[in-house]
């Protein structure tokens, strides 16, 4: 099964909204990183996602409702407990572990530093390992491999034209 890891799209801030909902800057720029990974098809995504979870803060679910449209209109995305900013990965990656074998594929929408704690255990067994450097709206995929997992691709709003 592979596994997309996507930072939450731009949010307004505290003072302008506490419930901190994409801005409207924040709404395109992960409508056109979707439309742009739909296109790639086969080339990025393989499998469209079966599943579609996010950490059920505002932002995260309407980056993850935007994304479900573009790669897999027939998902509703659910939020899906563990995946706070804050909280420790070490369930995530068990659930994803037991899921690798699965077919298709899995989108988390999430927060940092929790989504960059997570591909570090993912990666390199260590959750305070950097391995990848978050952006908003930027689309990680991550695959199965012999021990593990390994860094398949990386699409960041500046890779989208």
């Amino acid at each position: 099964m592979d596994v997309y890891l996507v930072q939450h799209g731009e949010a307004v801030s505290e003072e302008q909204n506490p419930e901190r909902p994409l801005s409207d800057e924040g709404r395109k720029v992960v409508m056109k990183v979707g439309k742009y990974v739909a296109a790639l098809g086969g080339g990025f995504v393989g499998l469209p996602p079966s599943q579609v979870w996010h950490s059920g803060k505002l932002r995260a679910e309407q980056t993850a409702e935007i994304l479900a449209r573009e790669l897999a209109p027939n998902v509703t995305p659910v939020p899906h407990r563990g995946m706070k900013p804050k909280d420790d990965p070490a369930a995530i990656c068990e659930e994803l572990r037991a899921m690798r074998d699965q077919p298709g594929a899995v989108l988390l929408v999430g927060h940092l530093p929790h989504l960059a704690r997570l591909a570090g255990l993912l990666l390199a067994g260590e959750a305070d390992k950097t391995v990848v450097e978050f952006v908003n709206a930027g689309v990680v995929k991550l695959r199965p491999a012999e021990r593990g997992w390994t860094l398949a691709g990386y699409i960041t709003p500046d890779c989208v034209r």
